[in-house]
């Protein structure tokens, strides 16, 4: 019970007793809350940890882009178009060159000479079917028309009229035993638009055991598609 009010004293309730502010305990070296230094240093801790999370996501960006674009041509999108085979590019992009007739024989060099192209793209791929490597040229080339382009085609689907040159045939890519691609008779064209594209397989001589020639035609009218991954790389 408190003492009652007696005059001189100061009105009630401020007569009551003054309880001593409660002491506050804050660990030894530990800055003051709300200090200065304190959200500086986390500020700098949270940059800091920005920078290196996105340098390793460009990283990765840039490592899978690399990798797509030398196994298979994957283009804009780093993907290769899908089909029933699996393709390995044998050359970090693809070859181009303005002057057909220069890279090809028989009578589609004559009508190559006379008929420029506008661009010639080409590449060469493997795949394997039942542990058999097979090697397939893949070449994309552009006319000046439609016209012209389905004469190409005509040209080079007849036996024996020669073709455009393989990068074997070549010597840009080199396989031991092989001299060209055109030799084991894995073949397929297909027109789209101006351009035409011509794929020819064979096999690796070291893994051929069991292949057959409908097998590697097989794989050519697959490859067809890889036409357009060239030129999505290639920027054509």
């Amino acid at each position: 019970m408190s003492a009652p009010y007696r005059p001189g004293q100061s009105p009630w309730p401020d007569n009551q007793p003054q309880r001593p502010a409660p002491i506050q305990f804050r660990p030894e070296g530990q800055p003051p809350l709300g200090s200065p230094w304190l959200a500086w240093t986390l500020r700098i801790l949270g940059l800091i940890a920005v920078a290196v999370i996105s340098g390793v996501v460009w990283w990765y960006i840039q490592n899978e882009g690399s990798q797509n674009a030398a196994t298979g041509y994957g283009g804009p999108t780093g993907q290769q178009s899908q089909g029933a085979y699996d393709f390995t590019a044998k050359l970090d992009k693809p070859r181009e060159d303005q002057s057909c007739g220069e890279h090809a024989y028989g009578e589609t060099k004559a009508f190559l000479n006379q008929k420029q192209c506008q661009q010639l793209t080409r590449s060469v791929f493997t795949t394997k079917v039942q542990g058999r490597t097979i090697y397939v040229s893949v070449s994309v080339v552009q006319m000046a028309d439609e016209g012209t382009a389905d004469e190409l085609r005509k040209l080079t689907d007849k036996d024996g009229s020669g073709n455009v040159s393989d990068l074997v045939r070549e010597k840009v890519v080199k396989v031991d035993g092989l001299t060209e691609l055109s030799g084991g008779g894995g073949y397929d064209s297909a027109q789209q638009g101006k351009q035409v594209v011509i794929v020819e397989a064979d096999y690796d001589p070291k893994a051929s055991k069991g292949g057959k020639e409908s097998e590697l035609d097989e794989v050519c009218t697959d490859a067809i598609r890889l036409g357009n991954d060239m030129l999505a790389n290639s920027g054509g």
